[in-house]
């Protein structure tokens, strides 16, 4: 009889660690999904800080959003259609990032006569010509006619970087949110969005 009670409170024993365990697994799921709300709230309500580094290089600071993979399909369906156009899997996905820039170049250059070769015949023309480490233009005017070639080199750079809640001395713990900051060294490049999409894995 003894024996059997004690079995019976053995199992109960082990019934209760598996249950608390369980409860607290969920509670752990449950406050890291309140932690992403949040933090995506936050990211969807905070401002695009703008800062400008020197006089050719302007930086943009925005943080990021953590989507799921089925979030990711719903809310970025576009990003999604184009991804597996590229031949790539949605639940294979990182994370994804979209920039839109605009170009505004004033273009201030003199005109010079010139002659182009056409049919065997020399034409005078107008040429134009600006070129700087940031812009190229070359165009040529002819019959009232402008036709010109224009390069405008651009490389951007990204940094992610993890913001952390706590922090003391050098010891950092329980991650904020994370941030993307991205520049361009192109003066007449203006950044005018960016987003990070950081797609998560259900666990």
């Amino acid at each position: 009889m003894k024996r059997l009670v004690n079995r019976i409170l053995l199992i109960a024993l082990a019934s209760a660690v598996a249950a608390t365990a369980l409860l607290w697994r969920r509670a752990a799921r449950l406050e890291s999904e309140r932690d992403r709300y949040r933090q995506n709230t936050e990211t969807l309500l905070a401002d695009i800080e703008r800062r400008q580094i020197d006089s050719t290089r302007m930086a943009l600071d925005v943080r990021t959003l953590r989507l799921t993979v089925a979030e990711f399909k719903e809310y970025r369906a576009e990003d999604a259609e184009l991804i597996r156009r590229l031949g790539l899997r949605i639940k294979d996905l990182e994370a994804a990032a979209r920039h839109h820039m605009e170009v505004e170049a004033q273009i201030t250059a003199p005109l010079r006569d010139s002659v182009i070769m056409r049919d065997t015949v020399f034409v005078p023309v107008k040429t134009v010509e600006m070129i700087s480490p940031h812009i190229e233009f070359r165009g040529i005017i002819a019959d009232s006619t402008l036709r010109a070639d224009v390069r405008i080199p651009v490389t951007l750079h990204q940094a992610i970087a993890v913001e952390y809640k706590h922090k003391f001395l050098w010891w950092r713990w329980k991650v904020k949110g994370i941030r993307q900051i991205i520049t361009s060294d192109n003066p007449y490049v203006e950044m005018k969005y960016s987003e990070y999409i950081r797609v998560e894995k259900k666990r």
